[in-house]
C-alpha cells in the first residue's frame, strides 16, 4: 500500500527519487551503500530514521544522472529551512522590510523640513514638509511595535 507523504517533504523526495531510478529502492540502496530496508525507512513518514547528508547528496546526484530534474532532497531541505527561518525570524524580516520605508520617508521628511526652515520658504514648502513628516511618522509607527517586541517593552 502506498503511504501518503506530505508534498515537498524529505519522504516525498525519496519516493520521487525511487520513481526515477530504474530499480527504485534497490538502486537507492546501492547508491547509498545501505540496505534496502534502511532506505525504505528513510522514506517512510512513520519511522524515525533519517537519511544522512552524504547519502542524500548521493541520491540527489543519482536522480539527476537518471534524467531527473532538480535535486528532490535538497529542494525539500531548502524549503524546510526557509519555513523554519520565516517562523524563527519572521519579525526580523518584517523589520527589515519596514526599515527601507523608514529610511526613505525620514530622508524625504528631513529634506522637506530643511527646505521649510529656509527664510524664503513658502506655505507650500511648509505643507510639503508637514506631509513628508507625517509619512515618516507613519513609517516609524510600523517599526516601533516590532522594535518594542524585541526589547520586551510596550510600544
Amino acid at each position: 500500500m502506498t503511504k501518503a507523504r506530505a508534498p515537498l517533504s524529505i519522504d516525498a523526495a525519496l519516493a520521487r527519487i525511487a520513481g526515477q531510478l530504474t530499480n527504485g529502492f534497490d538502486d537507492m540502496a546501492r547508491v547509498a551503500g545501505r540496505q534496502v530496508r534502511t532506505v525504505r525507512n528513510w522514506s517512510d513518514p512513520d519511522t524515525a530514521e533519517q537519511v544522512p547528508v552524504d547519502c542524500a547528496i548521493a541520491l540527489d546526484l543519482a536522480y539527476i544522472a537518471a534524467g531527473g530534474s532538480g535535486a528532490p532532497i535538497f529542494e525539500a531541505y531548502a524549503l524546510k529551512l526557509e519555513l523554519a527561518d520565516a517562523a524563527k525570524f519572521g519579525d526580523r524580516h518584517q523589520l527589515l522590510r519596514h526599515a527601507q520605508d523608514v529610511a526613505r520617508e525620514t530622508g524625504e521628511a528631513n529634506a522637506a523640513i530643511i527646505g521649510a526652515a529656509h527664510p524664503a520658504a513658502t506655505k507650500t514648502d511648509r505643507a510639503r514638509a508637514l506631509a513628508e513628516a507625517t509619512e515618516a511618522r507613519e513609517a516609524l509607527n510600523q517599526v516601533i511595535p516590532l522594535l518594542a517586541a524585541e526589547v520586551d517593552q510596550p510600544p
